[in-house]
């Protein structure tokens, strides 16, 4: 009789965790992170070594961006005897991303290509292929010139076809010394900024075109014939902001900003305004309204201007939603503010 009742129990046991199991894979399947990181880590009180447990935990942070916390838990799982080496798999796939972040590159690269080579999981090995494309860390680069800086690491493809490359990068460091100061915080890791000649041969590789950057992996590309290079604002913003919707005039005035703060951002902007009625909000909705470009440099002087109305902590709630019906609840006088502001700006 007690046999049959502990046969009972275990089957009880295991029929639990298969429906708690299950109902952490649809969390995860439909990215609610912060439900299935609240529950799993409950489940884990009762059973710390549980290698599926661990493995989905660590995978959530991973997908959260919160990749220090991830560390221990994928770790646990990878190493875990009990676990099956596909949830092994996964999990290594998983930890390199966070060793990558964190510094750990070639770590990081090792055990991405464990995870391709293997056979074991096709999710891993998909994983793999897919971030050791996005690191750029193959054979095709090691030709490419690198510059290390204390923030920021440079690769070049043809350093000599860029007009003055020490100009750029002095450019590109004092331009995130700013944004660092601005956000308050470091990137994780040094950015890897990729200067390309060839923009034909990166679209190929990324089936994209330049610019674009990886806020995940705090990597930028760019064109090095590009004018207007400030994707490494961007990717800061995505980074710390993760910006809800962007406008126009927000996202580029903001890059604007920190790259020529140092000039008279109204004086530029002065020259662009037409000469006839001007408003601010429509150029906010409707950025093709007036000349090409112009939300780049009358959102650099409403940047400033918002910043010394009204201090940073208020603009950084409105870059997280560029709508004006955010403008309206960050900002109490909103509507004054604008007025102000266009006055300020057609001021002859």
């Amino acid at each position: 009789m007690n046999k049959i009742l502990l046969a009972l129990i275990l089957v009880l046991m295991q029929f639990s965790t298969m429906s708690q199991n299950k109902e952490l894979k649809k969390l995860y399947s439909k990215g609610k992170y912060d439900q299935l990181i609240e529950k799993a880590q409950t489940l884990l009180i009762e059973n710390d070594s549980d290698p599926d447990l661990n493995s989905i935990l660590g995978r959530a942070y991973t997908n959260s961006k919160q990749f220090v916390k991830a560390i221990p838990y994928l770790e646990k799982s990878m190493l875990s005897d009990s676990a099956s080496e596909e949830i092994k798999a996964l999990s290594k796939a998983y930890l390199a991303k966070c060793y990558f972040i964190t510094g750990e590159k070639q770590k990081a690269i090792t055990y991405l290509k464990e995870c391709q080579n293997g056979r074991i999981s096709k999710e891993a090995s998909k994983y793999a292929y897919r971030y050791l494309n996005l690191f750029q860390t193959g054979v095709y680069y090691q030709a490419w010139e690198v510059v290390e800086s204390e923030k920021i690491r440079f690769h070049f493809q043809d350093k000599q076809k860029l007009q003055d490359a020490n100009a750029y990068m002095e450019r590109l460091k004092v331009n995130y010394n700013r944004m660092a100061s601005f956000y308050g915080i470091d990137s994780p890791k040094k950015v890897d900024v990729f200067v390309w000649h060839d923009r034909n041969e990166a679209f190929r590789k990324f089936n994209r075109p330049l610019g674009f950057y990886n806020s995940d992996l705090c990597i930028v590309n760019v064109w090095d014939q590009q004018e207007d290079d400030y994707e490494l604002c961007h990717m800061l913003t995505q980074m710390v902001l993760k910006p809800k919707s962007k406008s126009m005039l927000l996202d580029k005035g903001l890059a604007v900003y920190f790259d020529t703060m140092d000039k008279n951002l109204f004086a530029i902007a002065r020259k662009r305004v037409p000469k006839e009625k001007f408003s601010l909000l429509e150029l906010w909705e409707q950025p093709t309204r007036y000349e090409r470009n112009l939300s780049y440099p009358v959102g650099a002087a409403f940047v400033e201007f918002l910043l010394n109305k009204r201090g940073k902590n208020k603009l950084k709630e409105l870059l997280k939603n560029q709508t004006i019906k955010n403008g309206k609840e960050v900002y109490s006088d909103f509507d004054q503010l604008v007025k102000t502001f266009e006055a300020m700006l057609l001021r002859r």
